[in-house]
C-alpha cells in the first residue's frame, strides 16, 4: 500500500478528516508498538509499510527501538490514548481500527512474528488485524 492509499483508507477507518489525525494517530500507535517490541522487529515490520511510517518508527532511537518493555494491552491503550490526546476509550477504539490497517499493510507472516513476541492477552488486537 503506497502512502496515499494508506491516507486515504486510515481516514475511513479511523474516522478522521485530516492527514494531521491520522498521522497523530500513527505516531501513538507505532511508537506505544516500537516501545514494545524487542530486538529488530520494529524494524522489520517498518520495512513493510509505507516510508513516511517507518520514518515515524525511527523516530525512536535504534537504542530505544530494540528494548521490548513489557506491558499488558489495557497499558498499550493507556499508551496510545495519551500520545493521541484521547480518552481511554477512544484510543482504544484507535489502537483497533489502526491494527486492522496494519493487516492490510504487511503480510500475515509478519504479523504473526510480532503477534508471537507479545503476550497472549494482545491476541485480541492481532485477531482485529486478521493476522490470527
Amino acid at each position: 500500500m503506497q502512502y496515499p492509499e494508506f491516507v486515504h483508507a486510515a481516514k475511513e477507518q479511523l474516522g478522521v478528516t485530516t492527514e494531521t489525525e491520522v498521522l497523530t494517530i500513527s505516531r501513538a500507535f507505532l511508537h506505544t508498538l516500537t516501545d514494545h517490541l524487542a530486538g529488530n522487529a520494529a524494524d522489520n515490520l517498518g520495512a513493510q509499510l509505507p516510508a513516511q511510517l517507518l520514518d515515524i518508527i525511527r523516530e525512536i532511537g535504534p537504542e530505544d527501538r530494540d528494548q521490548g518493555q513489557r506491558f499488558k494491552l489495557t497499558e498499550f491503550y493507556e499508551r496510545v490514548a495519551d500520545r493521541a490526546g484521547v480518552d481511554e476509550e477512544t484510543g482504544k477504539r484507535y489502537t483497533h481500527q489502526f491494527a486492522e490497517l496494519l493487516g492490510q499493510m504487511v503480510t500475515a507472516a509478519e504479523l504473526r512474528k510480532v503477534a508471537g513476541t507479545l503476550s497472549d492477552d494482545y491476541a485480541p488486537l492481532f485477531e482485529t488485524a486478521g493476522s490470527l
